[in-house]
């Protein structure tokens, strides 16, 4: 049961790149399971420890997540201001800036369940009567080949191409 929704839930732990695809999808969890517990169970802290091991500090690949997530190696979020120290305008206007590329990802959910409906039929989904979790697998696989023929609002707000579908697959 997720408190945050009200209601009966799995969620997933995604991370999606600027291209538009989602590349790396962690899950069932719970819903009542936290962000921050996913992010530790899959170790992804290890991973960009890995993946940024001997490479430039401007070339580090870097996860925004949103302020559930501590400031760990390879994780940025917005800056909060402190009691009696207001954020300076130039970091408000990086704080805006990057809130926009956080919706940006959130554009690849809503397309899976924009192209795959019967993703949003809650009434029809039950636990234990269908695969709600491979029918969700399977829209996300399909929203990515989706995107390798077609521009999402991704790549578009990032100014990526997506990739081809031979080099995707």
């Amino acid at each position: 049961y997720s408190g945050y929704k009200k209601c009966h839930s799995i969620k997933f732990q995604a991370i999606m790149i600027p291209d538009g695809i989602i590349s790396c999808l962690a899950g069932p969890w719970f819903g009542k399971d936290r962000d921050w517990k996913m992010y530790i169970y899959l170790g992804l802290e290890k991973h960009l420890r890995e993946i940024n091991q001997g490479t430039e500090p401007d070339e580090h690949c870097y996860l925004y997540g949103n302020p559930a997530y501590a400031l760990l190696h390879g994780i940025v979020r917005r800056y909060r201001a402190i009691v009696g120290l207001p954020l300076n305008p130039v970091i408000k206007v990086m704080n805006t800036h990057m809130s926009s590329m956080r919706v940006s990802v959130e554009y690849g959910f809503g397309k899976t369940m924009n192209l795959w409906s019967f993703n949003r039929f809650k009434g029809s989904l039950k636990s234990g009567l269908l695969s709600v979790t491979g029918y969700f697998l399977v829209a996300v696989l399909f929203s990515n080949i989706h995107s390798c023929f077609h521009r999402n609002e991704t790549c578009t707000h990032l100014h990526c191409n997506p990739p081809l579908l031979s080099s995707y697959l």
